[in-house]
């Protein structure tokens, strides 16, 4: 019988749960930040298709929704390019045995906390889990957390009352000297400081004066303390260029300044955000004497506390790097430069305590929360003026310093975000899931969570495939890379389902190496893969220029990758991709690789998928689908052949098919040309190499460019 994956599947009901998704993750994936997860609906609905019957595609929907927790069993599923794990969560959720592969020791470490728990035992696993969670968050609090949110306090004034509150958030800003008259000179890209649209509310702006707090809403505003007339929206510096406050000379912060010095920018508080427990009150108000030597004693405690710096903060050189090279303009040239002392020192802290639990799972997944926590808890982070709230780091996908840095509140207050208390709360909604696993259904236009309370999953882990197989075993984890599986038999896997590195995507490696430089300070002794000082970024399959990776390197490595995973997969076992490219070479350097390696494409699907940080919006001219490819081995040779015409007007009737079964009446123009390509890709497959111009071989690589260049008028 031939399977749905094979067939057909409902794109469009797949794109409209995937598009809400990436919007609002499952608690699972949010135990760790990590990049590019696709959307747990593709992967889901992917399995559910490798053993659902072509017929019975009519009652997918119901199927979804139902608990499924056996259809995989007896199956056993690869992802050589496991990443966040998403594709290892579904397989356990559906009865099936998991093998995982990731180069990166960061990603390896994050699917292994989603996996695991605190104990396996089936009886009470939920109270179980939850408990032990909470008595070494007390434990932690009561040793260390009581100090951190004393740290975070500051004084008010209330109706002439005096008051200590609690701080939200410090907002520094960075001081540049004017190689001119040798000022130093305040960064300010604005002097807004929140942009919030309430009702009745006046937001809260600096006077580039005298520093005073002004509130209002006009674009220009009068200082009341020392009159001061300005433009909230017109600060100093903009783009890498500021102009000096006492001689007006402009000036590029990385060719005038930052090359001229060997360390980063110097900075100061100049606002801080308060929360008042006993009146609910948020405010802002400019630091006194009070928070300024309260800062300065921790720089006190850190001389005296050098043990505990070399022991739990990182000591490792920023390594060079094409994402790297964004801090490393600004001379940051060691991680724990990204952090202010504070941070440092209650960051070593926190995590000397964690190292103390004696439960391997709890510590491990303990560590992972923290690793988590230092995502919003260094200078990088910024306010978002909008929401007034913190922006993490890697809110994006990159490592650009800014001027006016905020520090969270390590340990957290009732309000705010990325706190370690508040990252504990969502970690417990993680591990909450693994037992009560659920799928989001709107049900007259509200969503329900559907509790598949039969799909719970936890793993038991072995390190040896024989093991998989005969003992009650579910998950294997290797931290290796996908171009050596000869710790697999051949033949031996039911089906590979991945996201892989794609052509010019970011180097995970390197901005991976953030969260890796705090994870190796406990892990380095006990997992060989956290042992280096740094993350293997020359074998990652990627193209790297400051690196010296060619395309042609990733190539052969991908082909190497494709191989490997075509020699272990069973006969007729497909591999299964997610894959997206805005350019045609990222498109050919895919295809030759699995052309190459022995494979040809069966069919393609375009799924809504990951929300892109800076891609989705609607708008025409973006992209918001993934390929799904359905590869598998090539059997027989091609004996047929198509003329070119014909092949291009097979490729057009089938685009306008799926458009009209995807009924997205936002479907953007590069949307179009995926399925363009999907199309290409299955048809070429059916072919070739025999599709001719009168007597001439056309090339997919010709086809491909041909579409990018004069069908789509895109560069290629």
């Amino acid at each position: 019988m031939v399977k749905s994956i094979s067939s057909n599947i409902p794109i469009e009901f797949i794109s409209k749960i995937s598009k809400k998704e990436a919007n609002s993750r499952k608690p699972i994936y949010q135990i760790h930040k990590w990049f590019g997860r696709k959307t747990d609906a593709i992967f889901r609905s992917i399995l559910l298709s490798l053993e659902l019957e072509k017929g019975e595609i009519k009652n997918f929907q119901d199927i979804y929704y139902t608990n499924n927790q056996e259809i995989l069993k007896g199956k056993i599923i690869l992802d050589p390019f496991m990443g966040g794990g998403v594709t290892l969560v579904n397989t356990l959720r559906l009865g099936g045995k998991a093998i995982g592969i990731d180069i990166n020791p960061v990603a390896w470490f994050i699917t292994k906390n989603e996996l695991q728990v605190p104990k396996n035992d089936d009886a009470d696993l939920d109270e179980e889990i939850i408990e032990r969670l909470k008595i070494e968050f007390k434990r932690i609090e009561n040793n260390i957390g009581n100090e951190i949110k004393e740290a975070y306090t500051t004084s008010i004034y209330d109706s002439n009352e005096h008051k200590t509150v609690d701080i939200m958030y410090v907002i520094w800003v960075k001081k540049a000297r004017c190689p001119k008259c040798g000022k130093y000179v305040k960064l300010f890209p604005s002097h807004a400081i929140t942009k919030l649209k309430r009702k009745s509310f006046e937001n809260y702006n600096i006077c580039p004066k005298c520093e005073g707090i002004v509130r209002g809403n006009d674009k220009v505003l009068v200082c009341k303390k020392c009159n001061h007339k300005f433009d909230k929206n017109i600060g100093n510096y903009k783009g890498r260029s500021f102009i000096c406050d006492n001689c007006g000379t402009k000036w590029n912060l990385i060719r005038d300044v930052m090359k001229k010095r060997k360390a980063p920018l110097a900075a100061e508080i100049y606002a801080i955000q308060y929360y008042d427990s006993e009146t609910g009150k948020k405010g802002f108000k400019v630091p006194d004497k009070d928070d300024l030597d309260k800062y300065n004693h921790i720089e006190e405690k850190i001389k005296s506390s050098i043990d505990l710096i070399d022991n739990f903060t990182p000591q490792i050189r920023i390594p060079e790097g094409y994402n790297t090279k964004q801090i490393k303009n600004h001379n940051y040239n060691y991680w724990s430069e990204m952090f202010n002392h504070r941070q440092l020192y209650y960051l070593a802290k926190l995590l000397e305590e964690i190292n103390k639990i004696k439960d391997v799972r709890v510590r491990e997944l303990f560590l992972c929360m923290f690793s988590n926590t230092v995502n919003a808890n260094n200078m990088f982070c910024m306010y978002n003026s909008q929401c007034g709230k913190i922006e993490p780091l890697f809110g994006d996908h990159h490592m650009a310093p800014v001027m006016n840095p905020v520090e969270n509140n390590i340990w957290g207050t009732r309000f705010g975000r990325g706190s370690f208390i508040k990252y504990f709360k969502s970690f417990l909604k993680g591990k909450k899931f693994n037992i009560y696993p659920y799928e989001r259904k709107s049900i007259n236009g509200k969503n329900n969570n559907i509790i598949l309370e039969e799909e719970k999953f936890c793993a038991y882990f072995t390190d040896n495939f024989e093991d998989l197989i005969r003992a009650d075993k579910n998950i294997m984890l290797k931290c290796s890379s996908a171009e050596n599986l000869s710790f697999l038999p051949d033949r031996s896997i039911d089906a590979a389902v991945t996201d892989p590195p794609y052509y010019a995507a970011i180097n995970y490696s390197e901005i991976s190496e953030f969260f890796y430089t705090w994870d190796r300070l406990i892990l380095k002794n006990t997992y060989s893969c956290f042992k280096p000082n740094h993350v293997a970024f020359n074998n990652e399959v990627t193209v790297n220029d400051v690196r010296g990776i060619t395309k042609e390197e990733f190539q052969s490595k991908l082909t190497k990758c494709f191989g490997e995973i075509r020699r272990v997969l069973k006969k007729e076992a497909p591999l299964i991709l997610t894959y997206n490219s805005s350019t045609a070479e990222g498109w050919i350097l895919l295809l030759d690789a699995l052309i190459a390696s022995g494979f040809i494409i069966e069919k393609t699907y375009p799924i809504h998928t990951e929300l892109r940080a800076g891609l989705i919006d609607n708008r025409r001219d973006k992209m918001n689908y993934d390929l799904v490819i359905v590869a598998k081995e090539k059997i027989d040779s091609n004996l047929e052949s198509i003329r070119i015409n014909k092949f291009m007007k097979d490729v057009n009737t089938e685009v306008e098919d799926v458009c009209t079964e995807l009924n997205d009446e936002n479907l953007a123009f590069l949307d179009k040309l995926l399925i363009k390509v999907g199309k290409v890709f299955e048809i070429y497959s059916m072919y070739c190499p025999n599709i001719y111009n009168d007597s001439t071989i056309i090339t997919a690589k010709e086809i491909l460019e041909y579409i990018y260049d004069i069908d789509f008028h895109c560069n290629v």
